[in-house]
Formats: structure tokens, C-alpha cells, sequence
């Protein structure tokens, strides 16, 4: 199973690379970092510039960012049941929950090369155009440069967690859609009404999206001599992450089972 799931990946994750449409994503996500220090502004005047790539970070993943998950997400099986292109995966005796879970894997690994790039590209500007020493308050060095690494590390893997649960959503409205604008529609939907009402239903500790911005928090509250905590957001965060990507998954490898794809 997991030989004939990682040969699905490759031939998906080359095909998708060969198109142009793929490099929308990361092109975007790169013009807005190179302007954003028109935004919040770099300079080497001797104070550190971690409020830039806390700025940065979670303006770009929490907003265009996971709307570019979902959109690529929730495209990319109900364009292969529109153009017919997906019956050629069961020809090579894959089963159809193993095709989910290529798929589910293709957008991970999307979303993940999105973060990294952010990550990259925030750092190198902070680096190229102003400084990071560590941040000190009254002469005193309240955290090291590696200590703000560090935690900034520990966001961005944290941060994959929803990430990754909002991309086993945009599957399984893919899966529910026999095109790609109905798939895509939905999905943005479904995420405009979840945040409408989640608040409203005092639900929102129980939605993956509540989480988006909080793996970030800690580092915040670090830029600003804060001594930030990641528990008990860390478990709360993994586990809402983690059930919503198990149910949509399962969801979604059901209703793709039952489907007629004539």
C-alpha cells in the first residue's frame, strides 16, 4: 500500500510541477515578503528587527497563505473527476483511499513548501536589511538570537498542524464536487461560515482554524520581552489539528468510495 500511495505522489507531485499554474502560489507568497518592509520598514540602527518577521509571518500564511492552501487543496481531485484524468489512477490498481491519501499528501506537501518559504524569505530580509541580536531590554539580554530562533522554529512545525487540517479539508469538499469552482466555492464557503459562527457558539476552541495564528504567539510575546507559554495551546492545537485531518480524510476516502466517476 504505502509503495503503490508514494508512487501516486511522485507521478502527481511531477505532473503538477510541470505546470505553470503551480508557481502562482509560491510567486505571490514571495512578492508579498520582498514588499513587505514597505509595510513595517528594516533598518540597522542597532535595535533588533524580530517585529518584522513577526509581523511578516503570520500576515502572509494566516491570510493569503491558507487561502492558497485551501484553493489548491480543493482543486485537486475535482479537476481530476471533471477532465476524467482520474480513472487512469485506478487502472494502476490503486485502490481509491490510496489515491486520497496521495492527493492529501501533494497538498501537505504544498503547504509546507509555502511556510518554508515565508520562513526563508522573512529571516533573509530581517538578516540582508537589519539586525538580530537577541532582544534586551534595559541593557539586559532577555533572549539569545538562538532562543528566537528557536522558538520561531517551534512555530513554524506547530504551525503545520492546522495547516495541514485545513488542507484534508479542501479533499474532502473536492471529493463532494465534480468541478473545480464548485469545489473551491464551497470550501471558501465553509470557511467563512465556520469563522462567522464559531464564535457566536463559543465552538472556536473545537475549529482547526482558531489555531492558525497561535502557534506564532510565543515568538510575539518574546519581540516584545514577554515571556510567552506554548502549554497548554501546544496540545489543544495538535489535537483539534489532528481530529479534524482524521475526519475529513476518512470522510473523504468514504464519499470518493461510494462516487460514481462515469
Amino acid at each position: 500500500m504505502g509503495k503503490r500511495i508514494w508512487t501516486a505522489y511522485q507521478v502527481e507531485m511531477g505532473r503538477l510541477m510541470r505546470q505553470k499554474t503551480f508557481y502562482i502560489g509560491p510567486m505571490l507568497v514571495l512578492a508579498l515578503i520582498l514588499f513587505a518592509p514597505v509595510l513595517h520598514s528594516l533598518h540597522r540602527d542597532g535595535v533588533s528587527d524580530y517585529g518584522f518577521i513577526a509581523y511578516v509571518t503570520p500576515m502572509i500564511l494566516d491570510a493569503l497563505g491558507f487561502l492558497l492552501f485551501l484553493l489548491f487543496s480543493a482543486s485537486l481531485i475535482s479537476s481530476d473527476v471533471h477532465s476524467g484524468g482520474i480513472r487512469q489512477f485506478f487502472l494502476r490498481q490503486l485502490y481509491r483511499y490510496e489515491y486520497v491519501l496521495a492527493k492529501l499528501l501533494v497538498g501537505m506537501t504544498y503547504a509546507t513548501l509555502l511556510v518554508l518559504l515565508v520562513g526563508i524569505g522573512a529571516w533573509g530580509l530581517a538578516l540582508g536589511f537589519g539586525e538580530l541580536r537577541g532582544v534586551s531590554y534595559g541593557g539586559e539580554l532577555l533572549y539569545s538570537p538562538e532562543q528566537m530562533l528557536s522558538s520561531y522554529g517551534m512555530g513554524m512545525l506547530l504551525s503545520l498542524a492546522p495547516l495541514w487540517a485545513g488542507v484534508a479539508y479542501g479533499i474532502l469538499f473536492s471529493v463532494f464536487f465534480r468541478t473545480q469552482l464548485a469545489s473551491v466555492t464551497g470550501a471558501l464557503g465553509g470557511w467563512i461560515l465556520l469563522d462567522f459562527i464559531k464564535y457566536p457558539l463559543q465552538i472556536s476552541s473545537y475549529i482547526f482554524t482558531t489555531y492558525m495564528t497561535q502557534p506564532w504567539q510565543v515568538f510575539v510575546d518574546r519581540c516584545d520581552g514577554i515571556d510567552g507559554e506554548w502549554f497548554p495551546m501546544v496540545w489543544r492545537c495538535l489535537s483539534v489539528s489532528a481530529i479534524t485531518w482524521g475526519l475529513c480524510t476518512v470522510l473523504a476516502a468514504w464519499v470518493l468510495r461510494r462516487k460514481d466517476l462515469g
